[in-house]
């Protein structure tokens, strides 16, 4: 969809806006959750079934639920790499945001980049996740017990208060970011552990042995050697080592499991 001319994209925003303050269902310590605010009307701007969102001095369209196969795909449901390389191939298919279907897991950081440019759109980035996945309600319900695959999209229950689902557990979620030799964003990366302090991405900063209820019991895996996609929320099957502050930095960008997937951002 094209965007809207800059006059008329300004008096829009302009009526809509609502200042919407988030903090983190998990007691935050020195961590400010506060973002400028979800847009209403965000179907004149933005596709269905993605949210608009003012984040500083720019906005984006957030698909609100995990990106699943679109109808042109081979595979509705791909269980294997070989399956989204299949899908990949067909040039008509492309990721899709719609509830209660299977999420598009065993997608590689390079496959999920590739595919969210074929609508258009791209991976969400650090900054953009944590602000979305503050105050998420629910958090027990994002982490099913004794389950073994991915649920459909938005059925857990698992909700943050800007209105995206499934942003925490259900399928690990790649950034549009990286990290290299152990740093990011020019900073050291600590040892994996429990995470006992983030930064304003929510990209963990400092790490411990035992588990920091500051920070939801959440737990960081880093791997310093190369370069390393960035992976946000945890899976299905974490439990309380998964949340908003979990994370996993020791995959290069040709990894793909049947616990990770993606989610797509237009930029306005």
């Amino acid at each position: 969809m094209r965007s809207l001319p800059k006059i008329a994209l300004v008096i829009t925003l302009a009526t809509v806006i609502s200042t919407l303050g988030i903090m983190a269902s998990d007691e935050l310590t020195g961590v400010d959750g506060r973002f400028s605010g979800s847009l209403g009307n965000a179907d004149k701007v933005c596709e269905p079934n993605s949210s608009l969102f003012l984040l500083g001095d720019y906005s984006v369209c957030i698909d609100k639920y995990e990106a699943s196969p679109g109808s042109k795909c081979i595979f509705a449901t791909p269980e294997s790499n070989q399956e989204t390389k299949a899908n990949i191939s067909e040039a008509s298919c492309k990721a899709v945001s719609v509830p209660n279907v299977k999420p598009w897991s065993f997608v590689s950081y390079t496959n999920a980049a590739q595919l969210c440019a074929r609508s258009g759109k791209r991976l969400i980035k650090n900054d953009e996740w944590y602000k979305i996945a503050l105050g998420s309600q629910n958090v027990n319900t994002c982490f099913p017990t004794s389950q073994n695959q991915p649920s459909k999209t938005g059925i857990n229950n698992c909700v943050s208060a800007a209105g995206v689902y499934d942003v925490v557990g259900n399928l690990w979620e790649w950034m549009d970011e990286v990290a290299t030799d152990g740093k990011f964003a020019d900073k050291d990366l600590p040892e994996s552990g429990y995470v006992t302090s983030v930064d304003e991405r929510g990209i963990v900063r400092a790490t411990g042995e035992e588990p920091d209820s500051s920070f939801g019991a959440d737990y960081a895996w880093l791997n310093k050697e190369g370069t390393k996609g960035i992976l946000r929320g945890g899976f299905y099957g974490s439990k309380d080592d998964g949340g908003i502050f979990s994370q996993n930095i020791t995959m290069s960008l040709d990894f793909s499991s049947a616990g990770v997937g993606f989610r797509c951002v237009k930029d306005i």
